[in-house]
């Protein structure tokens, strides 16, 4: 929208802060697709749905019939991507 402020980007350091203590046992670098619809308080089938529509793009790779997330890139798309609103 022409007129508002640029969106407020989240540096690496403020991804990474909140896994420092137990949020980091709970949630590791790689996550299942159950920790990430934990996670971000979605459902699994959420979470399959975005990733078959390429919504989460770049965050993931499929292993088998697993999806494993790199916990970071999911944050970072999550809060900094271009196809996400903070609306």
């Amino acid at each position: 929208m022409p007129g508002r402020p640029p969106k407020p980007m989240l540096s690496t350091e403020e991804i990474a802060r909140p896994f420092a203590g137990e949020w980091g046992e709970r949630y590791p670098p790689i996550l299942s697709v159950a920790q990430v619809a934990g996670l971000l308080g979605l459902s699994v089938k959420t979470i399959y749905e975005w990733s078959q529509k390429g919504r989460l793009d770049g965050t993931y790779r499929k292993r088998g019939k697993h999806l494993l997330f790199w916990r970071d890139k999911l944050i970072n798309l999550i809060f900094n991507g271009s196809d996400w609103s903070h609306a």
